[in-house]
């Protein structure tokens, strides 16, 4: 599975940690997809680390911003707390690094 829950020792109240550990393509994002919207409902910020995320293409682009819009109208946060350089450099190129708010990412 493309989508894990990463284990803390001190886990905050209300913050999900996740890390996508496979490639974010049209290929999976219908996995990610609803791993991603069970979690949205349980909790008031969704942390995701993409340290490990190889490739990413439009698709992924498209799930990230969805995903961020879907937790603003909910008044909940999305934090991206480590990027690949291949997803660093494609929101770099797309011009959404600081949407996402991904100065401390990398």
């Amino acid at each position: 599975m493309a989508l894990k829950r990463e284990h803390e020792d001190n886990p905050v109240p209300g913050v999900c940690k996740l890390a996508i550990d496979e490639d974010m393509t049209i290929y999976v994002i219908e996995e990610l997809k609803q791993g991603l919207a069970a979690e949205i409902d349980i909790h008031d910020t969704l942390e995701l680390n993409l340290a490990e995320v190889e490739e990413v293409d439009s698709a992924g682009i498209q799930l990230l911003l969805a995903l961020s819009r879907e937790l603003q109208l909910k008044n909940k946060q999305l934090r991206l707390t480590a990027l690949s350089g291949a997803v660093a450099k494609l929101l770099e190129s797309y011009g959404l690094s600081d949407r996402f708010n991904t100065a401390g990412a990398t």
